[in-house]
C-alpha cells in the first residue's frame, strides 16, 4: 500500500523523466506527442508476406473480372499484350507456389485460381459468341488442352501407384541401405548421389517416374530434415 501511495503522488515531472529513461513503444518528451518505434524484422516479414498474398490474389481477381466483362478489348486481341499478361499470371502464380510456406496460401488453391483465370482470359480472346468459326476454334483449343492434361494425369496416377506398391513391399530397401552406407550419416554426399541416380534413371525410364522414385528414396534417407529434402527435391 505504501508503494502504491508513493506511485500515485508522483509529480508529472517525475513521470516524464521516467518515460524518457524507460521508453516503451514511444519516445516521450515534454511538449511532444512522441515518436513511434521502428518495426521489428518479424513485423516487416509479416507485412511483406501479407502484401504478396493480397497483391497476388487481387491481381488474379482483377484479370478474371476483366475477362468476364470482356473489356478493354485490345488486351484480348493484341497477341503481344495477351502473351505478356498470360506470362505475368503464370509467374505470379509460380512465385506464390514457391513461397507457399511464407505466404500461407495452399499451392492447390493458387494453381486453381491461376488456371481458372488463364483459361477464362484465353477463352474470351477467341470471341466465341461473335461467329461460328471462333466458337469452333475455342472448342478445338479446349480439346487439345484437355487431351494433354488427361494424358499426364492418366500416366501419372498409375506411375505413382506402382511406385507406392513397390515401396510398400520394401522394394527400395536395398537402394536405401546402400545410400545410407555410402553417406555414413553425412548430408553432403546425399545431394550428388541422388542427382546421379535420377540422371541415370531418366535414361532408362521416363522423367516423371524417375522423379517419383528419386523423391521416394529421398524421403527414406532424409525424412527428418525438411529443409534438406526441399533443397535436394528441387534439384531432382
Amino acid at each position: 500500500q505504501e508503494v502504491l501511495a508513493a506511485e500515485a503522488v508522483r509529480t508529472p515531472t517525475q513521470q516524464v523523466a521516467n518515460a524518457q529513461v524507460h521508453p516503451v513503444g514511444r519516445l516521450a518528451s515534454p511538449g511532444s506527442q512522441g515518436v513511434k518505434c521502428m518495426p521489428t524484422p518479424a513485423q516487416a516479414a509479416f507485412a511483406t508476406r501479407r502484401a504478396l498474398k493480397v497483391g497476388g490474389v487481387v491481381f488474379f481477381v482483377v484479370v478474371f473480372a476483366l475477362a468476364l466483362i470482356g473489356a478493354p478489348r485490345p488486351i484480348f486481341d493484341e497477341k503481344d499484350t495477351k502473351a505478356n499478361l498470360m506470362s505475368a499470371l503464370f509467374l505470379v502464380g509460380l512465385v506464390l507456389v514457391v513461397l507457399e510456406d511464407h505466404v500461407g496460401v495452399n499451392k492447390s488453391a493458387i494453381m486453381l485460381m491461376v488456371s481458372a483465370t488463364m483459361w477464362t482470359f484465353l477463352a474470351v480472346g477467341f470471341h466465341p459468341h461473335e461467329s461460328h468459326e471462333n466458337h469452333e476454334a475455342l472448342k478445338e483449343k479446349f480439346d487439345d488442352g484437355l487431351k494433354e492434361v488427361g494424358a499426364i494425369i492418366l500416366f501419372l496416377l498409375p506411375a505413382m501407384g506402382v511406385v507406392e506398391s513397390i515401396d510398400h513391399f520394401e522394394g527400395f530397401a536395398v537402394v536405401t541401405r546402400f545410400i545410407l552406407k555410402v553417406t555414413g550419416g553425412r548430408t553432403e554426399p546425399l545431394m550428388p548421389i541422388l542427382c546421379l541416380i535420377t540422371f541415370f534413371l531418366s535414361a532408362i525410364i521416363d522423367n516423371l517416374t524417375a522423379t517419383i522414385v528419386s523423391l521416394k528414396l529421398l524421403r527414406h534417407v532424409a525424412g527428418g530434415d525438411r529443409h534438406l529434402r526441399h533443397a535436394i527435391g528441387g534439384l531432382v
